[in-house]
């Protein structure tokens, strides 16, 4: 019993004299090593991803190393799961360093260097990668939350800096904080400017061991389509999914984006002028000229049945009809509001009970406004307790089944397109994921086979084709410019009622400005519907554009992502948002 309690005693001894040891080497280490430089370069894409390349120069003294290792977390406390792909690695002349990547316990580990070669004085590394779902959007402002150098590095820098290139160079009314020192330190040994299309953060003092530095950019609603991009299921997975040629990934990532937007809404979230899909029975055949909507279709189904989609537009053209029609009143409100596209908020105002209401869009859209309130603001509506996208949501399902009714989509067509096309998509990952060489063929297969479903859930009966002519008729009418040519067609007179009543319709098909134009010298005077206090003088143009406003607002409530993050501004400090990590030798 005495030897083995003298034997227990030596060992304990031996070992804390060996992790002495170690603690003394590892501090050694560090104080021999250092970063010269660390600069980073990142460059913000317009649908959320953003496109970083970090410089890292990189002093090994004397030490004899085979590289250094930079770990990237992927998820945050405050933020959501990123996606990382590694694009290159290479030096100050742009030659390629070896390097390997992997993901363990939701930490993305970039290992550079040659195990069989040893190096040591200073070297340089440059890291370029891409990083999805980095940027956060709230209610009022989008905002990269960034940790540039992390907070883990056992070595100090010398010099930190970060350039920020902006979606937009005409973005206006940014704004910006960084923090530097250990996690959590609130310190601001920093500077932020902008230049032109870039702002520029540095540190003003070398970063000790375990300092870090970190910035926020705020930027305006409207300039980014945030693409929410999920990551792998299991990003610590041994699945062949991390041994794929790193050249795949952004295709599989791509490819699912662009599924998921076509089938989702219809649209990219941005406004845009819509096309007509023109089916086989209407090419080359003579176009009648329509001086009112077909079959007394809302503008919603109008816009639907033209290019076969319930978007953005067509949903505000719900309101905007409603306005016309007497129910509520459009006001534009003088209150300025931070980050909101072009600082133009609108008023919703009940003028009257919904009693006369027919169409199914009409109903629940006024109801979710009015319900238990007698108003309510755009900026409001883009709150995520209004649960405005599950509206939004129900109106395109009700609008698609009601044009369905009513005989204008077949009936026939029984399937979910975006459940299917969503199976058919992940299933191909899936077998790709072990089928490595498949995987380009599975991917244009899925989304060819996507793409033809959607269209044929939405497909149109003789019924429906009919009307459409009757629809581009109507459009020639709205869009037609030439005095001369109205009065050889036998058109209407153009009074100050019709304008306003077929505004809606004209901005639905796209015709808005030239619809307007007819009115030049006619329309003087803002309806009842509509109030601006800010506009001295009214035209038809005046109205046109205020009404662009408010759809393009619109647009920015329905996209606004229901805010889990947390944000840079408030509470922010050293080794926030997302990012960070650190790295050391090897």
């Amino acid at each position: 019993m005495p030897r083995n309690r003298d034997f227990l005693k030596s060992f304990c001894a031996t070992g804390i004299l060996l992790l002495a040891f170690m603690g003394f080497y590892g501090t050694a280490y560090a104080g021999t090593e250092s970063i010269n430089a660390f600069n980073a370069h990142i460059r913000i894409q317009k649908n959320g991803q953003i496109l970083v390349t970090e410089t890292i120069t990189y002093d090994f003294g004397s030490n004899e190393r085979h590289g250094i290792f930079r770990d990237i977390p992927l998820t945050a406390k405050d933020g959501p799961e990123l996606v990382v792909n590694v694009s290159e690695v290479r030096d100050e002349q742009g030659q390629p360093h070896p390097y390997s990547s992997s993901v363990t316990n939701q930490v993305f580990h970039i290992k550079i260097g040659d195990p069989d070669v040893l190096i040591s004085g200073t070297k340089t590394y440059v890291i370029s990668y891409q990083a999805y779902n980095a940027i956060r959007t709230f209610d009022d402002h989008d905002e990269l939350y960034w940790n540039v150098t992390g907070n883990q590095w056992k070595v100090a820098i010398g010099n930190a800096r970060a350039v920020i290139e902006l979606p937009d160079s005409r973005m206006a009314d940014i704004a910006t904080d960084c923090f530097t020192g250990p996690a959590g330190s609130t310190g601001k040994q920093c500077t932020a400017g902008r230049n032109g299309g870039t702002v520029n953060y540095a540190a003003t003092q070398a970063l000790s061991a375990g300092e870090g530095l970190t910035v926020v950019l705020g930027m305006p609603l409207g300039f980014i389509e945030n693409i929410y991009v999920p990551p792998p299921s299991d990003q610590s997975s041994s699945l062949p999914w991390r041994n794929f040629p790193m050249i795949l990934f952004p295709i599989i990532i791509v490819s699912f984006v662009v599924v998921v937007k076509i089938t989702s809404h219809g649209g990219w979230g941005a406004k845009t002028k819509p096309k007509p899909v023109i089916p086989s029975e209407l090419e080359g055949q003579p176009m009648v000229v329509e001086y009112n909507p077909p079959d007394g279709l809302p503008p919603i189904e109008i816009g639907t049945l033209l290019d076969r989609r319930v978007d953005i537009t067509d949903m505000s053209s719900v309101i905007m009809d409603l306005a016309v029609r007497g129910y509520l009143k459009i006001r534009y409100t003088t209150r300025q509001i931070k980050f909101w596209p072009d600082k133009k908020d609108f008023e919703l105002i009940k003028l009257k009970g919904a009693a006369g209401l027919m169409h199914p869009a009409e109903k629940i859209m006024f109801d979710f406004l009015f319900q238990g309130r007698d108003g309510v603001t755009l900026s409001d509506l883009g709150k995520p307790e209004t649960k405005f996208q599950t509206t939004i949501k129900q109106v395109q399902k009700e609008t698609e089944e009601h044009l369905r009714e009513e005989g204008y989509f077949d009936k026939t067509v029984k399937e979910k397109p975006g459940k299917l096309i969503g199976s058919l998509v992940i299933g191909g990952i899936l077998i790709s994921m072990f089928f490595p060489p498949f995987i380009l063929v599975v991917l244009v297969v899925s989304v060819g086979l996507g793409i033809v479903i959607s269209r044929q859930a939405k497909k149109l009966t003789p019924q429906g084709v009919a009307t459409l002519g009757k629809i581009l008729g109507f459009r020639e009418f709205l869009q037609l410019t030439e005095k001369d040519k109205l009065e050889l067609l036998n058109a209407p007179e153009l009074r100050p009622e019709i304008f306003e009543k077929f505004l809606p319709y004209a901005m639905v098909l796209g015709v808005e400005e030239k619809w307007a134009k007819k009115f030049e010298g006619i329309y003087h005077n803002a309806p009842a519907w509509y109030e601006d206090p800010t506009r001295p003088t009214f035209n038809s143009y005046v109205l046109m554009h205020n009404l662009s406003a408010f759809d393009s607002s619109f647009n920015r409530v329905f996209n606004i992502t229901s805010p889990r993050s947390s944000s840079g501004f408030s509470g922010g400090s050293s080794g926030g948002g997302s990012g960070g990590g650190g790295g050391g030798s090897w």
